[in-house]
């Protein structure tokens, strides 16, 4: 899995590697301008004409070493300097000097008069590629004035964009996109992803992003990091391991509750997402009049039947006590509903059942605001709630959940005990202890009615087969948004979440087919 390191945690690698390694500044920022030149001629072989923006900062350094390289690669540059050479950073100085030696065209740029730039940009002649090495990566404020009116030009020039470390105008740290920011078509981040790489709206200006080392030893970043990006290869390695010998009772028992009268699909679905996972065995509990919806959707599920009231929500848990104590694993919540039969048979789980637990939908809803309820469980616990629900848990608006999805599912593992699973485009998994996953799998068609009830199967499949609750949630939510990826070769618009249980199959078929078993 790639580190991801935010501002703080980067500055420490990088003083760590220069002070405690007697690594010099300058070779980082040699080995930085090295690959970012290497990633740009790998992404346009034929460009020619170059555009560097730079700042006073060693973002402006590394735009300045690229220069000189530029240069004696035959490249024609021109190099605009958005700073007095005098205030710019002492390397970026040193670059300064040995990039005017090798004849790199170097014009200051007041920024009080920006037509200089507004010709390089919007005139008859454009070049083939912009750098933007304008700003580092700790901004803490949206930009305004000129600097603005600088990434308003550079977005309006029809040609590519290269930022370097981060577009100007994110913060590193952040997946916030506070104000105008660059909008770059490449990202050369230097030796370790950032969350404005990873998470959106920030990722969404960021676009191809390519780590470049710059010599900070693999184990300084690792030290570093508290969040991971996961790679496919590391998914395979967590892939649940089934022996030769093994039967039914070796991969686990999975109870599904869920499914009031008219909701059944969602049981059903949740059901045969575990079945195609792996799951031994699965159970789903639904009341009475959903029992012959599940019994035809999920043939190889057993059901049980909660007692219903006349409107077919359930009335409570019956004899589900009893059921518990054939159970690997529990997942309770898809179409649940959340009337007062739902709510016995969620204090019945919470109060008797001690084995790994995944809870979805309407069984995060009636905890709204309750989180330290799982604290004190014995068993594992994961949360898998989408924006709106992760607000409701932690009374917060939606929309403030949505700005930092990732702060929010730190402070819902944190609250609960529990390992959350932040649903949404690079969903997020977040553990008690503030180690956060990002999922690379999955877009926009998985936006549809069930594919989060397929998600609860899957991760409670992991589960019964006695994957620990963060391992079950990655490979969960990797194949999940794999699943939907291979759909929309199918269905461009939304992929069924019916369809998604045998699209799992054909991901994991591709994890080994690419990486083994």
């Amino acid at each position: 899995m790639l580190p991801v390191l935010d501002n703080d945690a980067l500055r420490e690698a990088d003083r760590h590697t220069i002070e405690d390694l007697g690594v010099l500044g300058l070779v980082l920022m040699e080995n930085a301008a090295t690959g970012l030149v290497d990633a740009l001629r790998e992404t346009w072989p034929e460009a020619r004409r170059v555009l560097i923006l730079c700042g006073r900062g060693n973002n402006g350094g590394d735009g300045l070493a690229a220069a000189r390289h530029l240069v004696n690669g035959g490249h024609e540059v021109d190099l605009l300097l958005l700073a007095d050479p005098e205030m710019l950073s002492p390397d970026a100085k040193t670059n300064l000097g040995w990039a005017r030696a090798v004849g790199v065209e170097i014009d200051v740029v007041d920024t009080d008069d920006l037509e200089a730039l507004e010709n390089q940009l919007l005139g008859s002649d454009p070049p083939d590629i912009i750098i933007d090495a304008l700003l580092g990566t700790g901004l803490d404020r949206p930009l305004a004035g000129r600097l603005a009116r600088v990434v308003d030009l550079v977005n309006s020039c029809p040609v590519p964009v290269v930022a370097v470390d981060v577009p100007t105008g994110l913060n590193g740290s952040s997946s916030a996109l506070p104000g105008p920011a660059v909008e770059a078509d490449l990202c050369t981040t230097f030796a370790a992803l950032m969350p404005c790489h990873c998470l959106p709206p920030a990722c969404e200006t960021c676009g191809d992003v390519a780590v470049v080392d710059i010599g900070i030893p693999p184990s300084v970043l690792e030290a570093g990091a508290q969040a991971w990006w996961v790679q496919a290869e590391d998914v395979a390695l967590l892939l649940p391991r089934r022996a030769p010998d093994g039967h039914k009772g070796s991969f686990g028992h999975l109870l599904v509750v869920a499914g009031a009268q008219g909701r059944g699909g969602a049981a059903s679905m949740a059901a045969r997402s575990a079945v195609a996972a792996g799951a031994g065995l699965v159970t789903v509990a639904v009341p009475t009049p959903v029992v012959p919806v599940v019994d035809g959707a999920c043939l190889e599920a057993m059901t049980f039947e909660l007692p219903a009231d006349q409107l077919g929500e359930a009335a409570g848990p019956g004899n589900l006590e009893t059921v518990l104590t054939r159970m690997t694993a529990v997942a309770a919540g898809p179409g649940l509903g959340t009337g007062p039969g739902a709510h016995k048979v969620l204090d019945l789980l919470l109060l008797h059942w001690e084995g790994p637990l995944v809870l979805d939908a309407d069984a995060l809803n009636m905890v709204a605001g309750s989180l330290d309820r799982f604290s004190g469980r014995s068993g594992s616990t994961v949360l898998t709630p989408h924006p709106g629900e992760l607000g409701r848990l932690l009374g917060r608006a939606t929309e403030d959940v949505v700005l930092d999805r990732l702060d929010a599912a730190r402070e819902a593992a944190r609250i609960s005990g529990a390992v959350v699973v932040a649903k949404g485009y690079r969903t997020i998994i977040a553990d008690p202890e503030g180690r956060v996953w990002i999922n690379p799998t999955g877009d926009e068609h998985l936006a549809t009615g069930g594919s989060g009830d397929v998600l609860t199967g899957l991760i409670g499949a992991m589960m019964a087969q006695n994957l620990d609750p963060v391992r079950a949630s990655i490979v969960g939510c990797w194949l999940h948004g794999r699943a939907g990826e291979l759909g929309a070769e199918i269905w461009p618009a939304a992929v069924p979440a019916a369809e998604l249980p045998a699209l799992i199959a054909a991901a994991w078929t591709e994890l080994i087919d690419d990486f083994g078993d």
